[in-house]
């Protein structure tokens, strides 16, 4: 059994040595399958890790709890699970304004005290003061605004004093709605009610501030800690009511990483694309060897080898193209996975690959192989089953001639 092994690899690698430009195509057809699919499998589990980072450095909530007042928060922060809270906070609808440039914020008055839950992470600059704005990092680098420049809220005149990010709310301009005014994530079109924030940022200012642009149109937000973070969705699935929006740290997080998500997915479907076109390339190059090959098969065929043997001869070379394209494209989809998680605006630190894992290394194998397989199975077999005689006797076809 092992001699037999070892003749129809040497006949597969002899065979691929005489045609090497035809195994060089092959191999880069079925590579870049492997590698697109690897990434979108190492990528899988990674997009969420930058939200992990930052919900961890700034100890951020678990449920987001927003009422028109303070009321029904504070009779949430009693609630049997809530071991901490931070606010309520006032919460007011402002138009932004900065280097000739108009955007909606939602605007949250905020202590000069640190949190215990939820206090925003400072990437550049120090926390809220009298006249001071903070602005939140992705809207921040959207509008290029930076520490020290003069901005208008509402044509109150400001300074940008710090840029933070918060794991309270997704990242500009994916960003869930705090006020009561409602908001729009998108354009405005002829349908859309009045008074809507259209893509609204996140600004921080003092308490005394916020309520001081507009006191007559606020809503408050408290940021609530419980003791399993992981039944937060069924906190808040519990306790709606019609007055208080309660979002969970699990919600915010799917908003965060929406667009991650969504290049894993194009990633997933560029690979099986590139299977398909791999398995009709394959096919291509495949039907016009084994055209070439008629008189080999006859001559193992002549020796003693059986069809199975014949077929497994013809079949071995595609699948060692397969085995190291594999090996090639587990390597490129792993070394090349950091270049894609690159750190968000809004988020601290970056996504990290996942080692790669078995069951990753036998998907990709599985996939190679039967890409290999699918396009090689037919003509092989259909190649062994030709006679001796007429395989023996079959001569090179004379070149089509074109006019006289």
């Amino acid at each position: 059994m092992i001699g037999r092994l070892l003749l129809v690899c040497r006949l597969a690698v002899r065979d691929l040595r005489r045609r090497r430009t035809e195994t060089a195509l092959l191999l880069l057809a079925v590579m870049a399958a492997t590698t697109t699919l690897t990434l979108g499998l190492v990528l899988r589990d990674a997009a969420g890790d930058p939200y992990r980072s930052t919900r961890e450095a700034t100890h951020g909530p678990d449920v987001i709890a927003g009422a028109g007042w303070p009321a029904p928060l504070s009779d949430l922060q009693k609630l049997a699970g809530v071991t901490d809270h931070g606010g309520p906070y006032p919460v007011t609808a402002a138009r932004f304004q900065a280097s000739g440039r108009t955007s909606d914020v939602q605007a949250v008055g905020r202590d000069s005290a640190a949190a215990s839950v939820d206090q925003p992470a400072l990437t550049e600059g120090s926390w809220v003061s009298d006249g001071g704005v903070v602005v939140e990092a992705a809207f921040a680098g959207a509008f290029g605004v930076r520490v020290g420049d003069p901005v208008t809220l509402d044509g109150r005149s400001f300074e940008v004093v710090g840029v933070a990010v918060s794991a309270a709310m997704a990242p500009y301009p994916s960003g869930s709605c705090l006020v009561a005014q409602g908001c729009i994530n998108g354009p405005m079109s002829a349908d859309t009610p009045e008074g809507l924030l259209q893509n609204p940022g996140l600004v921080w200012l003092t308490q005394k501030d916020v309520r001081s642009l507009d006191p007559d149109h606020l809503t408050y937000v408290t940021n609530l800690k419980l003791a399993d973070p992981d039944d937060a969705q069924t906190f808040v699935d519990a306790h709606l009511s019609g007055g208080t929006r309660l979002q969970s740290w699990q919600s915010v997080l799917e908003d965060a990483t929406e667009l991650a998500k969504d290049s894993q997915i194009l990633l997933m479907i560029g690979a099986w694309l590139l299977g398909l076109l791999a398995v009709a390339s394959l096919s291509v190059l495949v039907g016009g060897r084994m055209a070439d090959q008629h008189r080999r098969v006859g001559l193992l065929k002549a020796v003693g080898g059986t069809p199975g043997l014949v077929a497994a001869v013809l079949l071995a070379e595609y699948v060692l193209v397969a085995v190291l394209a594999t090996a090639a494209g587990l390597t490129a989809g792993t070394l090349a996975a950091p270049l894609l998680t690159e750190s968000s605006a809004g988020l601290l630190g970056a996504a990290s690959p996942p080692p790669m894992t078995l069951s990753t290394i036998v998907l990709v194998t599985a996939v190679a192989l039967g890409v290999a397989v699918a396009a090689t199975v037919v003509p092989a077999v259909r190649a062994a089953r030709v006679s001796t005689v007429a395989a023996l006797a079959d001569s090179p076809r004379p070149p089509r001639r074109v006019g006289s």
